[in-house]
């Protein structure tokens, strides 16, 4: 199998990939359970963990794969945020992010603290530091999943426009709350003093920089697109704004993901623009990026680690559930949500996935962290596999409960 794989190229895997992710994606529609679900299970099944279809070898250059998809799906959540939309809702959908992504935040740190102390015999500043990064990993939500199955069901409504409005601000709300806490998290590791000014300024560069970079090519997309006559040359631009706006966004140092979110919502909000837009996405670009997302991302999911540190891993799915739960209600209460937001909001917000893994990643690359560190990815990357495999059922689950559903 191995030979055949390494004479048949990237292109054999891909052509794999895209194949199996379509055949799984319609044994999941049988059983009863979103598309999505069954690109992740075929992911899992072909990565290096079990079956070997798809090698690491891919799996270290896929990030035009990962990188590409991530553009498009950020710009279709950002795209979704029009003002007319939102303007109603904004009130409940600041107040709930705040309450679920910082309540998320001290539940993981405060019982990740209490664990790491009684059970890894780590020293308290350790202990501290390390509570402190894994806090700050609970805060963003991966809307990713939730989004391919609002899509795929056809979901509309006011639970439908929060969960896609909160989930947006979810990753800026993540962002600073790593920064301050893998500052503070380095001060303590290295025995440095903390420089509040650096902090902030980072904050400024990572959000600010990127919501002006994607304004700014969001409005260059709008004016080039009213030269555009036919659907296959708004996907060609498109496309083309997104990539380019993603790398732009790696070079300045700024957010990526944010940066194309931004696009999106500039484009949702300038004229009429987003009509134009919305039906060559949808017809011909969206399920082959699910696909072709869910599929890869899922192959980097080891399910030994997963077994090795389940113990912790089931403590921070439970610890954040129960802090976006909680965060979501009174939130909610206070804006005067309605009672469905309330009651399935969170339930929409269960997945996580993509930028967690890559923050991990940066904490553990640091020297400071060299010990512990391992602990930190192994984690993150374990509750992965459980996040992205119950996420869209769980998604389901909310919408349908609310009865905002209108296609099974």
């Amino acid at each position: 199998m191995e030979e055949i794989i390494h004479r048949g190229g990237a292109l054999l895997e891909i052509g794999i990939i895209l194949i199996a992710g379509y055949l799984f994606g319609n044994l999941a529609n049988l059983i009863k359970l979103p598309r999505v679900s069954g690109y992740i299970l075929a992911g899992i099944v072909m990565s290096p963990s079990l079956l070997g279809v798809i090698d690491k070898s891919f799996l270290e250059r896929s990030d035009i794969v990962t990188h590409a998809s991530l553009s498009i799906i950020t710009f279709l959540i950002g795209a979704s945020l029009s003002w007319s939309k939102v303007r109603k809702l904004g009130k409940s959908i600041a107040l709930i992010t705040f309450g679920e992504a910082e309540l998320a935040y001290l539940f993981v740190t405060l019982t990740m603290a209490l664990y790491l102390y009684l059970t890894q015999g780590e020293n308290l500043t350790t202990v501290v530091a390390l509570a402190l990064l894994f806090g700050a990993l609970a805060s963003p939500t991966d809307p990713t999943a939730t989004l391919a199955v609002i899509h795929e069901y056809r979901a509309k409504g006011v639970l439908t426009t929060t969960v896609l409005g909160v989930a947006a601000l979810d990753d800026a709300t993540g962002i600073i709350n790593f920064v301050l806490s893998f500052s503070v998290a380095i001060a303590l590791a290295s025995g440095t003093s903390l420089s509040l000014s650096s902090v902030l300024g980072e904050i400024a560069i990572h959000i600010i920089g990127a919501l002006i970079l994607g304004t700014v090519m969001g409005s260059f997309m709008f004016l080039l697109g009213r030269f555009a006559r036919e659907r296959k040359e708004v996907v060609t631009l498109t496309i083309g704004t997104l990539l380019l706006t993603f790398a732009l966004a790696r070079v300045l140092g700024v957010d990526e993901l944010l940066s194309t979110m931004s696009v999106g919502i500039t484009i949702a909000n300038v004229g009429n623009a987003w009509e134009k837009f919305e039906k060559p996405l949808e017809n011909y670009i969206e399920d082959f990026i699910f696909t072709a997302f869910f599929v890869v991302g899922s192959a980097f999911l080891d399910l030994e680690v997963l077994l090795t540190f389940f113990p912790v891993v089931i403590i921070y799915i439970l610890s954040r559930f129960a802090g976006k739960f909680t965060g979501v209600y009174i939130g909610g209460h206070i804006s005067g949500a309605q009672e469905k937001v309330k009651r399935y909001l969170a339930f929409a917000l269960f997945p996580q996935g993509g930028i967690v893994i890559g923050l991990a990643l940066l904490a553990y690359q640091n020297p400071n962290f060299k010990e512990v560190g391992a602990i930190l990815v192994n984690v993150v990357i374990g509750a992965t596999v459980i996040h992205e495999l119950l996420g869209p059922i769980s998604s389901k689950l909310a919408l349908t409960k609310a009865g905002e559903v209108t296609k099974l």
